[in-house]
């Protein structure tokens, strides 16, 4: 055992003796490459992080230049706007906004070079020259814009809904007013007749006419009583595409407005229901033939003149036959009425006078009655509230528009002096301003909570009774159904129901909300 042992230690102990000197040499070799590798890969970083520093700094310089070319086409942009007749191109916006945000990357890149270091970055692989090739891009695409804004356009206008246009001279004063314009030889036409004869009916078929027939601006605006200079200047500058750009001096309004208009050619501008004499050039409208032609209506021939309108057109109540087609339209009976009982309901319609709000305000309240003793009562009660005159004044408008508001309550007749839920919620109405379109969901929303519809009923059954109220106003001709979810209320109709409510309920206007409040005591619910 021990000659074994001796021998394998002498093998060993030569193997040792033939191995060491083959492994140092092993050795020495694989160490020699690993000091060249590490002093090529340090010299390849220093190389790396030099190019590096290079290349960022080019793209700063690249980059400034492209920053400077974007102030410049950014303060170009905003001189062509401040005429309020130009815009920016698409294309133009999004290059600026690309612009920033490359400018956002770099500046965030050489902030954490500065923090972190090269190396960090190094390891992001080609972000930079993601960088580089993007700017190059975007100085490319900076010099094929052309032009850097667009002409603003506006609107031609809008195209309104109407009614029928019934009777002969109707149909020829619309004519005559479309032969004024197109002859190019007449600037301004007032249009005037009593309130509720169809002056607003007729200027939004000319309106229409306009917009289907010519290539220029239809403007309407609706004056009012509550008729204001800015309020103008904002309507017709929306119009024709002109910003203010936050502007609230009136002159300096103006003098942008006419400057626009003048430049203009073949704009129609039409004032509904005007009720003194408006200075346009205050408010910057050149009226001319060239650029600004004007239609007013208005109730007031001395407003026409004094507006200084070069032709002038009023508008007649109906004769009788005409007055008796629009009642006996508006009834929209299925069953004809007896002879009897149209001839009541012929004298009826001339108690109207004709005048079309009456007619289809008093027909509107008739729709569906048949019996000849209904018709007999509406012709005494209607008769007894006008003075007999030939004519029609304005207190016997009211009158007779009253009479389809007193319909409303059938137990008028009973002692109570109290309206019911419908009549108290046509009142609400009028408490909007004149001429406003007013939202459906909106007026249902306050017939609730002012406690104008069942209160012991669930909020669905309220809101479809306060939508079945609006309904039934429109359906007897109270208020106009202007869109699915807009009503509106003549401003006759307006005036009848704030008489209505003179001594009954305090109204006053908050100027804050623009809206007419009211404390209307809620109805009881029986």
């Amino acid at each position: 055992m021990v000659y074994v042992y001796s021998g394998k230690s002498k093998v060993v102990k030569m193997l040792s003796r033939i191995l060491e000197p083959i492994l140092t040499k092993v050795w020495e070799s694989i160490l020699s490459k690993l000091v060249e590798q590490t002093a090529d890969n340090a010299h390849n970083n220093l190389k790396s992080i030099k190019d590096f520093e290079l290349n960022l700094k080019a793209l700063q310089k690249k980059l400034k230049s492209l920053s400077a070319k974007a102030s410049d086409v950014e303060e170009q942009i905003k001189n062509s706007e401040l005429s309020g007749r130009k815009k920016r191109k698409r294309e133009v916006e999004e290059w600026l906004e690309e612009v920033r945000s490359i400018e956002n990357q770099v500046v965030e890149l050489g902030t954490q070079v500065e923090s972190e270091g090269f190396i960090v970055r190094l390891m992001d692989g080609g972000f930079l020259a993601k960088l580089n090739d993007e700017v190059d891009s975007l100085v490319v695409q900076s010099q094929n814009f052309g032009e850097l804004v667009l002409d603003v356009c506006g609107s031609r206008g809008d195209k309104l809904l109407t009614n029928g246009m019934v009777g002969e001279a109707f149909h020829e004063n619309l004519e005559t007013i479309l032969k004024h314009l197109e002859s190019r030889q007449v600037s301004s036409i007032g249009v005037y007749g009593m309130g509720g004869v169809g002056k607003t009916t007729l200027a939004k078929h000319i309106n229409n006419r306009l917009l289907q027939d010519s290539q220029g601006r239809v403007i309407w605006f609706t004056v009012s009583q509550e008729f204001s200079v800015t309020t103008l200047q904002d309507k017709i500058a929306r119009y024709i595409g002109l910003d203010f750009g936050g502007e609230d001096n009136e002159d300096i309004r103006a003098a942008r407005l006419h400057t626009t208009l003048s430049q203009m050619k073949n704009s129609v501008l039409i004032l509904d229901d005007v009720w003194e004499n408006i200075d346009l050039s205050k408010a910057g409208c050149p009226i001319s033939v060239e650029c600004c032609r004007l239609i007013i209506t208005t109730r007031s021939l001395e407003v026409c003149r004094r507006i200084c309108c070069q032709k002038v057109i009023q508008v007649k109540n109906l004769h009788c036959l005409e007055a008796w087609e629009l009642f006996n339209e508006t009834l929209r009976n299925d069953i004809e009425l007896d002879s009897s009982a149209e001839e009541i309901a012929r004298s009826v319609a001339k108690l109207c006078g004709g005048l079309p709000l009456a007619i289809v305000t008093v027909a509107g309240s008739m729709r569906g009655e048949r019996a000849i003793h209904t018709w007999r009562n509406a012709y005494v009660e209607i008769k007894d509230r006008v003075s007999g005159n030939d004519g029609m004044g304005d207190g016997d408008v009211y009158k007779v528009l009253k009479y389809s508001f007193d319909r409303l309550n059938r137990n008028r007749h009973s002692q109570s002096n109290e309206f019911n839920a419908l009549q108290h919620c046509f009142l609400y109405c009028a408490l909007y301003h004149e001429d406003e379109e007013i939202s459906r969901e909106c007026l249902v929303r306050e017939f609730i909570s002012g406690g104008l519809v069942d209160e012991r009923k669930t909020r669905r059954a309220q809101i479809e009774q306060g939508h079945s109220i609006l309904d039934k106003l429109v359906n007897v001709c109270l208020l106009e159904s202007c869109h699915t979810e807009l009503v509106k209320m003549h401003d006759l109709l307006r005036s009848m129901a704030l008489k209505i409510c003179e001594g009954k309920y305090m109204v006053r206007a908050d100027d804050k909300s623009s809206k007419m409040k009211k404390d209307i005591a809620s109805p009881s619910q029986n």
